[in-house]
């Protein structure tokens, strides 16, 4: 099959040859110019079988395509039967329409890669009270990346239950959990959090204390925090 500019596909499509945001750059300017840059690129996703450039164009196609036209081009592939491809599209779709109510289908999913996908792709919708509640219930699962992805969603809505939640994780019976949520305090850069850090650098888990050592430092680069007597404290 021809394309049209196929130089400039060709470049975009291939993640050695240009960064995911370099691509996503050329790819919007690209669509001032071209009306049919969508189909173009859903006709070539339809010969693509590399799983990196799978991600990339379906990455672009989120990016490119107007709303109204979401649910069409990316249903084919919410219902794939590739995990990978499936997850990447349900995160486009769930980030592309900010639909809690659509996205709540997905709490009780048997692959957590699906929640965990669908609950970050929300983090930047618009607040309401479903979306609160969504993120207050995906708090509730047993999957630490899902309970954590919950967690920062809660905190940029700046509701006051993330912290008591993520106090709850940080006590967690399953290390996993608790390494989500030391991950979480850093990620929301949450100062008041330190207190909690320290305390799980001496986790018996060492992937809690990794992610705890990490979190202790961005912490005290947040807050300026300068005392060279513990510069080699988690050295």
């Amino acid at each position: 099959m021809d394309f049209p500019n196929a130089s400039w596909l060709n470049k975009v499509c291939d993640p050695a040859e240009m960064t995911l945001g370099a691509a996503l750059a050329q790819t919007l300017l690209q669509a001032r110019s071209q009306p049919r840059v969508v189909d173009t690129l859903v006709a070539r996703l339809k010969l693509e079988s590399s799983p990196g450039t799978v991600d990339r164009l379906l990455e672009l196609i989120g990016a490119v395509t107007p709303a109204e036209r979401i649910a069409e081009v990316l249903d084919p592939y919410i219902k794939s039967d590739n995990p990978r491809v499936r997850s990447k599209a349900l995160k486009l779709f769930a980030c592309a329409t900010g639909d809690a109510q659509w996205a709540t289908q997905f709490l009780g999913h048997s692959d957590s890669r699906f929640t965990a996908n669908v609950v970050e792709a929300l983090w930047g919708a618009k607040s309401t009270p479903e979306l609160k509640e969504f993120f207050w219930a995906a708090c509730g699962s047993p999957n630490g990346r899902v309970a954590g992805n919950a967690v920062v969603g809660l905190f940029h809505l700046g509701d006051p239950r993330a912290v008591d939640v993520l106090r709850r994780l940080c006590r967690d019976e399953s290390a996993g959990v608790r390494a989500s949520a030391a991950w979480v305090i850093g990620t929301v850069g949450w100062i008041e959090g330190m207190d909690l850090a320290v305390a799980m650098v001496q986790d018996p888990s060492p992937k809690v204390q990794r992610n705890a050592i990490q979190v202790v430092r961005r912490l005290r680069s947040l807050s300026g925090f300068h005392d060279h007597s513990t510069a080699n404290e988690f050295r």
